[in-house]
């Protein structure tokens, strides 16, 4: 049905998502197809985000703008002479979108982005997981609740970065792709937005540790190898003092201290969300858990999950305002797999089906509620899903 789905934009651009959906659940076949349906449909959602003056978002429009003044040979020559390469793809997005004469190309590709990122993992870790119908769908409307619209839109660097990882991740664990594929992936993410760096440090050393014990000494000696060089390259290069250097800010530095973190922080809808999503993780950390001590498939999936919410924890537990939220994009992605799985050997149903209904209704009403606050709402919903694409603007 997906073929309807780029129709339907045309006509009734509602009904063109719902089509998709159903394919992303029910359809077994032609899933790369979906994946590029997905990508067209959520660049039109990102695309008709249209950010308030005080938006997030403004900020990155602002280097489009200055990034104009720039010719293609000025603009790399000095992002290598300015010893900015690392952030190779972050500059090359803003560069890119430059060229063009509409800068709502930036929130397009980086909504197009995060959405295909979240249904890879969701369609290709799927394939590895028996469940039913009803828990996939709950499952699907648990990412549709919990990524946020305003952040796939706004966030452009982080989450972005953050997809990127899960599609290297997925690939080489669940696709069986090479472990070159995966490197590939976390370089592009690293090269994005250095924040993912611990998450590319942890799912390494959960590789190393996995290989050894599954006596696979080649990939071990491989992995020991690569981390070694890594280490050198990053502090030669200086890559792990900028790290360290993000990490203090947004604890202790000028964002911890900044109004916006202070507004957060004084904020009652704030306080219930954060308390919402600390629940939400400790729910799908059980969940997770249980399935590595009982489960023999997917113990690798689980333990990366398991340590990667407990740090998620303990920074919403310690950090100011939405430092947390960098982290807990990887659950974002993740947690549904963690839904489906645990659906295979399901003990107190009815209890895992109310609290996870709990948590899809709670997030779906942040989702709308921080869409209004960064855009105005109403007419973002008429634009994208049910004014046809043709519509005048």
């Amino acid at each position: 049905m997906s073929i309807f789905s780029l129709t339907l934009l045309f006509i009734f651009p509602l009904a063109s998502f719902l089509t998709l959906f159903w394919d992303v659940i029910f359809q077994k076949k032609g899933q790369f197809f979906i994946l590029g349906v997905v990508i067209i449909l959520f660049f039109w959602v990102g695309f008709n985000y249209v950010p308030d003056n005080d938006s997030d978002l403004v900020r990155y429009f602002n280097i489009v703008q200055m990034d104009k003044n720039y010719s293609f040979s000025y603009f790399y020559t000095n992002m290598l002479r300015s010893g900015n390469a690392i952030n190779f793809v972050q500059n090359s997005l803003f560069f890119l979108v430059s060229r063009f004469n509409n800068q709502q190309l930036l929130p397009g590709i980086t909504t197009s982005l995060t959405f295909f990122s979240g249904c890879f993992v969701y369609l290709m870790g799927g394939k590895k997981i028996k469940s039913s119908n009803l828990i996939k769908l709950l499952a699907l409307l648990t990412f549709l609740s919990l990524m946020r619209i305003d952040i796939a839109a706004g966030n452009v660097r982080n989450i972005s970065a953050v997809g990127l990882v899960m599609i290297g991740i997925i690939s080489h664990d669940f696709l069986g792709k090479s472990f070159l594929i995966q490197l590939i992936f976390f370089l592009l993410g690293i090269s994005m937005h250095i924040g993912v760096f611990p998450i590319v440090v942890i799912k390494l050393g959960i590789d190393v540790v996995y290989s050894a014990y599954k006596n696979k000494w080649i990939l071990f000696l491989l992995l020991t190898f690569t981390s070694i060089v890594g280490c050198i390259f990053l502090i030669k290069f200086g890559i792990l003092d900028t790290v360290l250097i993000k990490f203090n800010e947004y604890s202790t530095g000028d964002v911890a201290t900044s109004a916006w973190f202070q507004i957060l922080d004084n904020s009652i809808k704030f306080k219930m969300y954060k308390f919402g999503i600390v629940s939400y993780l400790i729910f799908t950390f059980l969940l997770s858990f249980k399935q590595l001590m009982i489960f023999k498939s997917l113990r690798k999936f689980n333990l990366f999950y398991i340590i990667t919410t407990i740090l998620t924890l303990i920074f919403a537990w310690t950090q100011p305002g939405s430092t947390f939220l960098r982290y807990f994009y990887i659950q974002i992605m993740l947690s549904p797999l963690v839904i489906m799985n645990h659906s295979t050997k399901l003990q107190y149903k009815k209890m895992f089906l109310l609290i996870d209904i709990f948590f899809i209704i709670f997030f779906f009403y942040f989702q709308f509620y921080y869409i209004e606050v960064n855009v105005d709402g109403i007419q973002f919903f008429k634009n994208t899903f049910l004014h046809p694409i043709w519509y005048g603007r």
